[in-house]
């Protein structure tokens, strides 16, 4: 891994440590132009740790690549508005059918 690899690495751990899974699919659909619950449907039935760790991965490319920089996700961070965990599991949830 080169030395800006880890740097990014490194910076984007700071940066994501404290979000819940829910809330960093959330950043990672902002990241790419998406709407805030796409990758929040797509990850709903894994565990936590495995959506941060395939949103860290996403958001790693992002960097390495240079399609984004760490200011520019924490200006993500700031300006979009989040649904909290339960709000957004609740918003991608299945309907339940009617008897």
């Amino acid at each position: 891994m080169s030395d800006s690899q880890n740097e990014n690495a490194q910076q984007l751990t700071q940066l994501i440590s404290p979000l819940g899974a829910m809330h960093l699919a959330q950043l990672t659909a902002f990241c790419f132009g998406l709407p805030p619950l796409y990758f929040c449907r797509e990850y709903q039935a894994l565990p936590s740790a495995t959506i941060k760790k395939q949103c860290e991965e996403r958001l790693l490319k992002q960097l390495d690549s240079e399609a984004i920089a760490v200011p520019q996700l924490q200006q993500l961070l700031l300006e979009k508005e989040y649904f909290d965990e339960e709000e957004a599991s609740l918003r991608v949830a299945p309907l339940a059918e009617e008897d």
